[in-house]
Formats: C-alpha cells, sequence, structure tokens
C-alpha cells in the first residue's frame, strides 16, 4: 500500500511538472508569435522565405531520431541481444517524446529497450555506454564551440562562459565516472556494496534477507557487460560515429531555417556550434522542452546571426526543435499501439 502510495504520488508530480513546463513554454511560444505579428511585415517575411530549406529543418527531428533508433538496434545486436528494429525505433521515438515530458523519460526509453529484445543488464549498459558516448561528443561540440565564440567571434560572454563551462565539467565527470566502471570495476563494487549496506541498516526494503547480495549480483553482471561492450572495439567505433551524426542533425535546425528565410552569410559549421552553445546552456532550466532557457539562450547566441529575423527565426526553432518531437513521438506512439492491440486481436 506504501508502494502504491509513492508511485502515486510520483505520477502525480510527474504530470504536474509536465503541465506547468508546457504551459509556460506554451505561454512564451504564444507571445513570440503575438511579438512577430505585431513587429514584423510577414508579407516581405513571407516573399523571403525558401521552403525546401524549410522543409530540411523540418527533416532534421526525424533523421536525429532514427539515427538514435538505429545506435540502439546496432549496440543491441553486436551484444549478441535478439532485438528488433522496430522496437529500437519505438525507444528511440517514443522516449524523446517522454523525455521532453519530463523525468519519465528515462525509465520509459529503458523499459522500451527491453521490450525490443535487451536483456535488463544490457539494457542498462548500452543506455549508460550511449550516454558516455553521447557527452563526450556533446562535450567536443560545447568545448569546439566555446572556442569559436570567445576567439573567433570574440565575444565576451561572462556568466554564459561560466555556466557552459559547469556544464562541461558534469558531463567529464558523468563520463569519466562511466570509464573507470568499465576499466576498473572494483572500486565501484565496494563503494556500492557500502552503500547498500548502509541503505539494510536503514531501510527496511534493503533490510530484507538476501536483498544486498541480490542488489550486488545485478551490479556485478552490469560491470561485466560494461567491460565486454568496452571490448567491442567496432561496436563502439560505430557508435560515436552515430552519435555525432545524430548531434549533427538535430544542432543543424538553425542552419536549414537560416538559409529557409533567405539570409546568407554563415556557414553551416558555424551555425551547428552556435546551436550547441543553445543546446548547452538551455539545459540549466530543467523543465519540458527548457521552456525559458532555450529562448533566452537562443537570442543571446542566435541574435546576432538572424538580426531583424531572430523573433520569427526563434517560434520555426521551437516548433521544430520541440514541438515537432511530441508531434512524431504522439503520433508513432499511437500508430504502435494501434498495431499491438490489433496484433493481439487477432
Amino acid at each position: 500500500m506504501v508502494a502504491t502510495k509513492q508511485h502515486s504520488a510520483k505520477e502525480r508530480f510527474n504530470r504536474i511538472f509536465s503541465i506547468v513546463g508546457l504551459t509556460i513554454g506554451g505561454i512564451i511560444l504564444v507571445g513570440l508569435m503575438l511579438y512577430v505579428q505585431r513587429t514584423m511585415d510577414l508579407k516581405t517575411v513571407l516573399e523571403g522565405i525558401r521552403p525546401l530549406w524549410l522543409a530540411g529543418a523540418a527533416l532534421c527531428i526525424p533523421v536525429s531520431e532514427s539515427i538514435d533508433g538505429l545506435i540502439f538496434y546496432g549496440m543491441g545486436a553486436a551484444a549478441g541481444c535478439p532485438v528488433r528494429l522496430s522496437g529500437c525505433l519505438d525507444a528511440a521515438y517514443i522516449g524523446e517524446f517522454y523525455y521532453k515530458l519530463g523525468p519519465a523519460g528515462a525509465p520509459i526509453q529503458l523499459k522500451l529497450m527491453y521490450d525490443a529484445g535487451m536483456s535488463a543488464t544490457y539494457t542498462a549498459s548500452i543506455y549508460t555506454w550511449k550516454l558516455v558516448a553521447n557527452t563526450l561528443v556533446y562535450t567536443g561540440y560545447a568545448v569546439a564551440a566555446l572556442l569559436y565564440e570567445v576567439f573567433w567571434r570574440q565575444e565576451g560572454l561572462g556568466p554564459a562562459v561560466a555556466g557552459a563551462g559547469i556544464l562541461i565539467v558534469l558531463y567529464v565527470a558523468l563520463c569519466a565516472l562511466a570509464l573507470f566502471t568499465a576499466a576498473k570495476p572494483d572500486p565501484i563494487r565496494r563503494l556500492v556494496r557500502r552503500i547498500l549496506t548502509w541503505l539494510s541498516r536503514h531501510w527496511k526494503v534493503m533490510a530484507r534477507e538476501g536483498m544486498v547480495e541480490k542488489a550486488m549480483g545485478k551490479v556485478d553482471e552490469f560491470c561485466e557487460q560494461l567491460g565486454v561492450l568496452r571490448g567491442k572495439k567496432r561496436m563502439l567505433a560505430g557508435l560515436f560515429a552515430g552519435m555525432f551524426l545524430e548531434l549533427t542533425a538535430l544542432f543543424s535546425i538553425p542552419y536549414f531555417l537560416y538559409r529557409g528565410l533567405g539570409l546568407t552569410g554563415c556557414s553551416f559549421w558555424e551555425l551547428v556550434l552556435v546551436q550547441c552553445l543553445v543546446m548547452v546552456l538551455s539545459r540549466i532550466i530543467m523543465l519540458p522542452g527548457n521552456a525559458g532557457g532555450a529562448e533566452g539562450s537562443f537570442f543571446l547566441f542566435m541574435g546576432p546571426v538572424f538580426g531583424g529575423h531572430t523573433a520569427v527565426a526563434l517560434v520555426l526553432w521551437r516548433f521544430a526543435g520541440f514541438l515537432e518531437v511530441l508531434l512524431l513521438g504522439g503520433g508513432w506512439s499511437v500508430i504502435r499501439f494501434a498495431r499491438r492491440a490489433v496484433g493481439r486481436g487477432h
């Protein structure tokens, strides 16, 4: 009964968190649309639009998420799991949908990976290695973006640089912990055992007979599989290459919007690097869609690039980078669950 109440309270918190975040994001977006309508000549803007480039911006999200699903599939197959590509695409599209809504994203994506044919411990190992690759590539991009912003554009950002630097340090720490667990698991095992032993003295659930050893069995299996994945050089090379392509597709949205609004002068890689800084700093705001932080970071970094088109570019960027994720993930979820229901009926 207590566990049920705690679960209900957690679900209630997640719903409230998502509703508050989406409401704030919706208010900001509506405000921006009204601002664009009142301050810009929409006829002139529409005359300068290049539809094919805007279509390219809309394709960035499905390309990025499809690569994400292929990464799950490739890692699962390399680990010897009987994975299904459709299930891995579920983990990518539906998982990202819930990530945008709030803290339920990670457990739902892990469950979808398990449903795709990966064992529980391999699911954790693959998820961890993918997180490591994502963090390393993200960090590499972020460092390059900061160097570009400070030395090439010669922008004095002050607090923005400090915020990005703190996040980068946290990313590196997470990577180091995962890599250390894979290379030297014994110290991590000892630390986890001490934590579990302490919990067994203060938490009734862990005080049950055999719970500590059972949990340690899972930790040992997890560490062992991390080491096995570490030895698959080809799989890791594919993982890092795939993650680079995935993030590049995600960071490319502003470039396609830039060209779609009829603007020229900035190269593809310039806008990719600037977008990386936007994404890094917007993560400070933990609301769904990083509401508030995303818009502020975009104005801070993209304002000098888009000039008088910044507001309309921001509206289009939020549609492509956030609302489109919800629409794709929601639509994918409905179609997949409908097919499963039909299959069960037959």
